[in-house]
């Protein structure tokens, strides 16, 4: 199998994951051109790391399933353990109004792209013990 035909694959299941979803929606969430998505969905571009592991933890697909189609489509990882519930978007919107400073942080992170979206990233796969300890390590505590 050429290259080419190898990343039609992939861009047809990153599509798939896509569902209905715009390009430019997903392209914002993990910090890249629309075009960028098109290219990779119709095996013009091979997807770049950075961008596997966002699609992964936006959609729980595991990364294997996105480059080989074989295996468990989903991941298995969840991003938070029991008993924690995720609060709403909605929650999460009106937090961030009611603290600016924590607004204008997230926005610094994902106006920095790739190096923004890592920190973040960094920051979903960690357990609530790393955090304290990072809160502790840089004086936040």
């Amino acid at each position: 199998m050429t290259n080419n035909l190898i990343y039609q694959e992939i861009g047809k299941r990153i599509r798939e994951l896509r569902g209905n979803d715009r390009q430019k929606d997903w392209a914002s969430r993990i910090g890249c051109d629309q075009g960028y998505i098109s290219q990779v969905e119709n095996g013009v571009t091979k997807p770049s790391l950075a961008f596997l592991k966002s699609i992964s933890g936006m959609t729980s697909a595991s990364i294997d399933w996105i480059l080989t189609g074989r295996g468990d489509r989903q991941s298995g990882f969840k991003s938070y353990s029991a008993p924690y519930s995720a609060p709403s978007g909605e929650e999460t919107i009106q937090k961030l109004k009611d603290n600016p400073k924590l607004l204008l942080a997230v926005d610094k992170l994902l106006r920095m792209k790739g190096t923004g979206m890592g920190v973040l990233e960094a920051f979903y796969e960690m357990d609530e013990m790393k955090i304290e300890g990072l809160a502790e390590f840089i004086g936040a505590k």
